[in-house]
């Protein structure tokens, strides 16, 4: 005796298996779409960031706060070889800042203590 397959049962199998199909391939789409978007739009929107953080008022005193601590370790130092170490801080911390967040009398300081 031959078995014979219900065409609404294989109907239905492959309704599911098509739904299945559609939702995996929907899925690696959309995670496709993220990842192109975070590889374009991701660079734009760290930069925007980074931007808006610098000209926040708490990026900007705590920059015075470390500008004042350095140009205080300065002061206090008892060496030469201390004084050339905090100089050399201060130097790279005001190299990484904006120009425009660096305190008129950081730029003076660092000016008159050159050599």
């Amino acid at each position: 005796m031959r078995h014979t397959q219900d065409p609404s049962n294989f109907t239905i199998a492959m309704c599911v298996v098509g739904v299945v199909a559609i939702i995996g391939f929907s899925g690696w789409g959309i995670h496709a779409c993220g990842t192109a978007e975070r590889a374009t739009l991701g660079a734009v929107d760290q930069e925007v960031d980074r931007r808006n953080f610098e000209r926040s008022q708490g990026y900007r005193e705590g920059l015075r706060r470390d500008f004042d601590e350095l140009m205080l370790q300065y002061a206090k130092a008892r060496s030469d070889d201390e004084r050339t170490v905090v100089l050399s801080t201060l130097r790279h911390r005001v190299a990484g800042a904006p120009p425009e967040a660096v305190p008129a009398d950081v730029k003076k300081f660092i000016a008159d203590h050159s050599k």
